[in-house]
């Protein structure tokens, strides 16, 4: 079988799914080369680790959210429903793929016991998460209370993500989305 050709953003975007839908631990280095159709020492000459490969997914997948979906927060003349809105379109639309969730709830919850390798990159993601949910809400509650506020919004979300997952059913995250825009 003749090895294709693939860049390095097609291995990162590949190895994101793998990750996403199985899991770190249980995503070998053989698994990700074998779904991109190269042989391991291939793979190798890309990434050195599965770690060192994890950590740019994570550090590729939070800038993919922030220009796709988190930007639409500081996106000026329009309203914070407005806002809100395309984030909650593109979030759908990102979480329920596969219905796979959030590959850095996931990953937190998958290795953070054991060990804290990827916690930076996941923190990294969370804060921007955050700070765009401060921006889309600031106009309707004062600044004392809007980190407080995001951060609840986030739990919920990542909570529906959860349920979604467990009964493969995207209503919960969608309902939680719906609930949360009423506070706007």
């Amino acid at each position: 079988m003749a090895l294709q050709k693939i860049s390095k953003k097609e291995i990162i975007a590949i190895s994101i799914r793998m990750f996403r839908k199985q899991g770190y631990y249980r995503t070998s280095m053989a698994d990700l080369a074998k779904a991109t159709g190269l042989t391991k020492g291939v793979f190798y000459h890309h990434f050195a680790s599965k770690e060192e490969l994890m950590k740019t997914a994570l550090t590729t997948l939070s800038a993919w959210f922030e220009e796709k979906i988190f930007k639409a927060a500081y996106l000026p003349d329009i309203t914070p429903q407005e806002k809100f809105d395309r984030i909650a379109e593109s979030a759908i639309k990102a979480f329920t793929s596969d219905l796979g969730g959030c590959l850095f709830a996931n990953t937190i919850l998958e290795t953070a016991h054991v060990e804290e390798t990827f916690l930076p990159e996941i923190k990294h993601f969370f804060q921007n998460w955050e700070n765009a949910m401060c921006k889309v809400f600031e106009e309707k509650y004062a600044q004392q209370a809007l980190v407080e506020i995001a951060k609840q919004n986030i739990a919920d979300i990542e909570g529906a993500l959860i349920l979604m997952q467990l009964y493969k059913d995207t209503s919960y995250l969608q309902r939680t989305l719906e609930r949360l825009k009423k506070m706007l």
